[in-house]
């Protein structure tokens, strides 16, 4: 007779504090990243150009950002969670490149049941380190769990405060002068206010997602159980990914990004393989002169699927609300239905980024 080996976590049993303890090492290597290049766009040179990114005092192109973060919340313990929720304070420490060798570990930050009682929403502080040890990404994972818990709590007394550290950003600032020099190749500027519709729209297929997935060592059967779960209907394409398509889709546009954090990520309609992905963007805030010709935004972007965003969204005006952080499903679903019904059902995310970016700079001259 067959036994089945559990590796899975019990989530009834979690308690603010637990560390999960992963045995896996990962090295993403060249081809890994350009396996990534070819499913999710990305135009700014501290990705895709080695001599830039040394001249900032790096040793290679450095790693995407949606690649770090679905690498540093892919877990492979948490087959019985129901569905992600949401990503925060997705911040990038330390700068990592092709060839270094990932660990990462888990631990527990928050445990409360939902209102009628039956599911656990669980948030998990991920860590992915290099292999000399430095966190180079860190973020809040929160999942669904289909069963409740009795250990409800979100109270630590352990120091948080290496989760805090910015080298990569702050190295990015000291360089004001390099990027000065080299020059600014930031296509269009940008204004506090301004609502970009983005014009790229990209899907995954269910070859693709597998195969990432299993780049990242993910395991849910969502993601490949096509005996179990309809390849159509039923199969879910991971939260990093989603993420990655809907950042992918506003890449150009924003351009040229050269750090981000993610402050809040917010999942709101599941995405099914070959599902189109595009995407806005609101500019919230901006701060010039950072630091030299760089400055700082804060941008909302919204990923919206099955639609035709160049011809469908143009004349469409998005309520405001539909841009503020934490709301739920059901609250953005009876803001669509009210106020843009087109958008019912379609609104895939909601993610509020810091962007670090070379400004664009324009010369007038008077003849």
């Amino acid at each position: 007779m067959g036994t089945l080996i559990d590796l899975g976590v019990d989530v009834t049993r979690l308690r603010v504090g637990d560390e999960i303890e992963t045995p896996y090492e990962l090295t993403i290597n060249a081809s890994v990243v350009d396996f990534w290049a070819s499913a999710f766009y990305s135009h700014d040179r501290i990705n895709t150009s080695t001599p830039f990114a040394r001249r900032l005092g790096f040793q290679d192109s450095v790693l995407p950002f949606s690649l770090m973060l679905f690498l540093c919340g892919s877990m492979s313990h948490a087959d019985s969670a129901k569905v992600q929720t949401g990503f925060q304070n997705s911040i990038y420490h330390w700068p990592a490149f092709p060839g270094d060798t990932f660990t990462k570990k888990f631990e527990v930050k928050s445990v409360r049941n939902t209102s009628d009682g039956l599911h656990a929403v669980v948030t998990f502080q991920c860590a992915l380190l290099n292999q000399r040890g430095k966190i180079c990404m860190s973020t809040d994972k929160t999942m669904l769990f289909e069963f409740a818990s009795s250990f409800s709590s979100d109270v630590t007394t352990k120091d948080k405060s290496v989760y805090q550290v910015q080298a990569f950003r702050d190295h990015l600032l000291a360089k004001a002068e390099y990027l000065g020099e080299i020059g600014s190749h930031s296509l269009s500027p940008l204004r506090p206010g301004q609502l970009i519709v983005h014009t790229m729209c990209r899907a995954l297929s269910l070859s693709q997602s597998q195969q990432l997935a299993s780049l990242a060592r993910l395991t849910h059967p969502r993601h490949f159980n096509t005996r179990k779960y309809d390849p159509k209907t039923e199969i879910f394409i991971p939260g990093g990914l989603v993420l990655g398509l809907v950042h992918s889709a506003s890449a150009r546009d924003l351009h040229e990004i050269l750090h981000e954090d993610a402050t809040n990520v917010s999942f709101i309609n599941n995405v099914h393989p070959e599902d189109s992905i595009g995407a806005v963007t609101l500019v919230k805030s901006l701060q010039e002169n950072v630091s030299g010709d760089m400055e700082s935004l804060v941008v909302v972007t919204i990923g919206i699927k099955n639609t035709s965003v160049r011809d469908g969204l143009l004349p469409l005006e998005f309520p405001p609300e539909l841009f503020e952080q934490g709301m739920t499903r059901r609250e953005i679903e009876k803001i669509c239905s009210e106020k843009c019904p087109s958008l019912t059902n379609k609104i895939i995310l909601v993610t509020e980024r810091k962007l670090i970016r070379q400004a664009n700079r324009s010369e007038t001259f008077l003849l």
